[in-house]
Parts: C-alpha cells; structure tokens; sequence
C-alpha cells in the first residue's frame, strides 16, 4: 500500500516532464515560425523596394529622353542614349537604358500597306538572309497573313483551325514578341546568335538584336533612324546592292549625326531613292530598360513609349515588370 503513492509521484513527474518538453517544442516551432514569417516579410519588403527602385531608374531615364532640345536628331551620342548606374542611399543598385526603336526593323510594320519606296516584306526578307536565314520567304509570308488585317492569304485562319491546338490569328499588330512563336514556321531558333566569321561577314547578323515589336497601331510604318540603326537593319532597308553606300553612312555619322537626310540624297541618289519612305533622323518611339538588385534580389522594368514629335511629352504604351 506504501509504494502507491511514490507510483503517482513517478507517473506525475514524467507527465510534467513531458509538459515541459511540449511546452519547450511548442516555444521552438513557435519562434521558428515567428523568425521565418519575419524573413518572409522582410523578402516582400525588399521585393516591393525593387520594384519601386526600378520603377524610378526608368522614369528618370524618360525625364532625360522628354529633355532632349533637339526632337529633330536623334543619336547614340546624346545624353538620353547613355545607359545609367547608380547606388541609392538605401544600397539598392538601379541600372536603365533608354534604346531608339529605330534602332530596329519593326515587325509590326508587315501590318500596313506600302508607302515607301520598298515594301516592309522585301525590307524584312533582306534582313533575315544577312542575318543567316537563308529561307525566309514562307516565314514572312505567314507573319505578313498573321498582322494584316484582311482574310486574303495562305496562312489565314484556315491554315490554323487544324492540328491539336487550333487558334484563329489575331490579323493585328503584335503586342509582345512571344506572339511571333505562334506564327507558322517560326520557332526560337530563328532568334539564336551565331558566331559571326569576321567583321566582313556579311550574313553574319543577329536578327534578334535587329528587330522589336513595337506595341502600338500603325497607320504608316516605323521608320529606321539612320543615325542609330546597325549595319544589319540598314543593309535590308537598302539591298543587297548598296552594301558600299551603307558602310559610307555608318562612317559619316560616326563624324557627324545626319541632321536631315538632304545630306545622304545629294552624296547618293541610288541610295536616296532605296531610303526614301523607310528612314529618318529622329524617332518618335523608344523602349526603357531598367533593373535594381540587392542582396541577391531584383525587379526590372521593360516599357515602350511614345514621344511627341514637337513638345516631347512621353505616352507609356507599354509597361511591364518582373521579379
């Protein structure tokens, strides 16, 4: 009978016991979960930072583009072209490139009728063989019946109502280049680099970096800016055959940016005739690229924009973020 009281004193104390390890279990996972939702938090935090800091990186670069006093030349030596890096106070480092959309063969310009001296197709098909695309008629041809807006073509909504996944083109302008995937016989290998033979290589071009996909309705195409353009864009707006004249406009311009194109017309006349209605000395049309990061995080910023021709005000056409 004497040993039932030291039996419950046992089982009292292990039962204790067990409430102190529980209790002390409870306290840890508590202050785990406590420390990863303060770590989640603070991750949140510096994500929205980033994404204002990249924010701000790209309407800085705006207002410097929105300042240029000479709206009638635009050029890779002025202020607004000269890509920005700096450190906030915060210790969030933002960097930002405003890019001329002249720069670049628009897609988009497929969209329209002709009303230059050489269709957007020819332009196109041009630049696809410098750039190693030997076969590009059956691609330009379906891009072409993908934008226009009319049900006149080869590669109109009958040719994609077949096969596992059938879709009716939107027969518009492209809004992003991920649509130019959908188009028959294109394919991310279209856009791959190659390594070029040399600097003389004339097929050796990158199509990805010598087009965009300018968001915005056209009523005329958007002109190449010869004074920004590469090589690569300029020769598909010109041919095959003005391979010298183009390599003498890359030279002047490194002097001296062509303030009107008068100065190419009277220098060239076959050339002048092969530009005529495809270029021009200035953009309207502009993409911003901008990034901040820190501590191994970062927010970026891609957006198009249109600025006016005569007052410079800036109209967002396009704005679009990632993490």
């Amino acid at each position: 009978m004497s040993r039932r009281p030291a039996a419950r004193s046992g089982m009292a104390l292990i039962l204790t016991l067990a409430a102190i390890v529980l209790a002390g279990g409870l306290a840890v996972y508590l202050q785990a979960r406590a420390v990863s939702r303060s770590r989640a938090e603070q991750a949140e935090l510096l994500r929205e930072r980033l994404r204002l800091a990249a924010a701000e990186a790209a309407r800085e670069a705006l207002w410097i583009l929105a300042a240029d006093e000479d709206l009638a030349v635009d050029h890779l030596g002025e202020d607004w072209a000269s890509p920005r890096e700096a450190v906030r106070a915060d210790g969030v480092s933002t960097w930002a490139v405003v890019e001329d959309a002249g720069r670049f063969f628009n897609w988009n310009n497929l969209s329209i009728s002709n009303r230059s001296s050489r269709a957007a197709r020819d332009i196109l098909l041009d630049l696809m063989t410098f750039c190693g695309d030997f076969s590009p008629v059956v691609r330009v041809a379906a891009l072409e019946d993908f934008v226009d807006a009319d049900e006149d073509g080869s590669y109109e909504a009958d040719f994609y109502r077949v096969g596992d996944a059938p879709f009716r083109p939107p027969n518009r302008e492209l809004w992003a280049p991920a649509e130019l995937l959908r188009v028959h016989d294109f394919s991310a290998e279209v856009f791959q680099s190659r390594p070029k033979a040399g600097p003389d290589d004339l097929f050796g071009g990158d199509l990805a970096a010598s087009t965009a996909c300018v968001p915005m309705p056209l009523k005329a195409a958007v002109p190449v800016n010869v004074n920004t353009a590469g090589r690569d864009v300029l020769m598909g707006v010109t041919g095959l055959q003005q391979e010298a004249a183009v390599r003498t406009v890359l030279a002047l311009r490194q002097v001296q940016p062509f303030e009107s194109l008068a100065m190419i017309f009277m220098a060239n006349p076959e050339l002048a005739a092969a530009l005529e209605g495809t270029v021009a000395t200035a953009s309207t049309c502009f993409r911003v690229r901008a990034r901040a990061s820190m501590e191994g995080m970062h927010s970026s910023v891609m957006a198009w924009v249109e600025r006016d021709a005569k007052k410079g005000d800036i109209r967002i056409l396009q704005w679009v973020e990632e993490g």
